[in-house]
């Protein structure tokens, strides 16, 4: 019996001899084989490719997305050492010419850090798209930082560019308000979001100017209108109730700030009602609240543009501090808010004020903005008097 399977296969692999299919199923084999080395050749030369153009690409991420390039505490003694009229702003000079304003200058220098030292990074496509297009980059701990810190100094310019159009560019009442400043003002209005295409935005136009170009267009409109002032083709009205004002109106947006900062902090509260600690409105996560990094963020890019600006204010008021002797008042001011300004840990956390492992680095923000806070209504209460 096996004699006779073996010459059946015997038989049957003569046929297939005889009819060429040994030399095609051979030829095969080679071709695959061939194919095979092929395919793994231009694997062998695609993987360091892709590896590179990964490590490429993450290091754009880090290089644009989270380097912030500007952000020391000494950049407001570039804008008052420069060449400027050392008369307060529309007074005019021994030589001629009138003086400047330093909060102006100072709103395009803060500008020119944000939009031409760094990218904007909060209209960019490559943070917009997030990882991959599936998940932004806001829920997590990594490459959302510098957008919150753009975000939140861009708030003291738009603070500051209506306080410079209603209050400090004209005489209320009598004059009207300045070309310069009005078109500043729009353009730092601009969403911050906007690029120059937005296809996947239903709030922004499909096609638009960049926030970045409109914010830098900002920088020419400060520059012009101090350009006038140097003239004396401008007002700059700094009277004390405008200080007044203006303090107001800062120590309204700090306090606005430290109040979404005391709301994530807070994971527990005592309720009068029932006379015990309840869940409050945020958390103690720690390390592991991955929001509170753009919330503190934003507070640090905020605090280190008013660091700024507050020397300019006290510049163009100079007359206005020294009569009403607010200068020991001033610099504490200032500390604080550059001490609010410097906090910059390796990674936010949120946990409990209390805690031994987890430090609670939002309230630690809060505490210092509530400070200089203070002393803003100090002044304003001496100056009210």
């Amino acid at each position: 019996m096996n004699r006779l399977f073996d010459w059946a296969v015997e038989f049957w692999d003569r046929l297939r001899r005889m009819a060429g299919f040994d030399r095609l199923a051979k030829s095969k084999r080679a071709a695959d084989l061939a194919d095979s080395g092929r395919i793994r050749r231009i694997l062998y030369f695609m993987r360091p490719l892709v590896a590179l153009v990964v490590i490429i690409y993450i290091a754009a991420l880090v290089s644009r997305l989270t380097i912030i390039h500007g952000d020391d505490l000494g950049y407001p003694q570039v804008v008052l050492t420069a060449d400027r009229p050392a008369v307060s702003p529309g007074t005019e000079a021994p030589d001629g010419g009138c003086g400047d304003s330093a909060v102006a200058a100072m709103s395009g220098y803060i500008l020119d850090v944000l939009v031409n030292q760094n990218t904007w990074a909060p209209a960019d496509p490559q943070y917009k798209i997030g990882w991959f297009g599936v998940v932004s980059f806001a829920p997590g701990p990594f490459f959302d930082n510098k957008a919150s810190f753009q975000i939140g100094a861009l708030r003291a310019v738009r603070r500051m560019s209506i306080e410079m159009v209603d209050i400090l560019g004209r005489a209320r009442g009598t004059s009207a308000a300045d070309v310069d400043l009005q078109d500043a003002r729009s353009s730092v209005q601009w969403n911050e979001r906007s690029w120059i295409v937005n296809p996947f935005d239903s709030r922004l136009p499909l096609i638009s100017t960049a926030a970045g170009s409109s914010y830098r267009s900002a920088i020419g409109n400060y520059e012009a209108y101090n350009a006038k002032l140097r003239r004396c083709e401008a007002l700059y009205d700094s009277r004390s109730d405008n200080l007044f004002q203006l303090l107001d109106r800062i120590a309204n947006e700090i306090g606005g700030m430290t109040d979404q900062l005391a709301s994530r902090s807070k994971g527990d509260a005592w309720d009068v009602q029932q006379k015990a600690m309840v869940p409050a409105t945020g958390n103690n996560r720690g390390f592991f609240d991955f929001r509170a990094d753009n919330l503190f963020y934003e507070a640090h890019g905020l605090m280190w543009a008013y660091h700024g600006y507050l020397q300019a204010v006290r510049s163009d008021f100079s007359t206005v501090i020294r009569d009403a002797n607010l200068g020991q008042i001033w610099d504490r001011m200032e500390a604080h808010v550059a001490e609010s300004a410097s906090l910059e840990p390796l990674i936010v956390s949120n946990g409990r004020e209390d805690s031994i492992f987890t430090p609670d680095h939002l309230s630690a923000m809060a505490a210092n903005m509530l400070r200089a806070r203070a002393n803003m209504v100090e002044i304003r209460e001496v100056l009210n008097r």
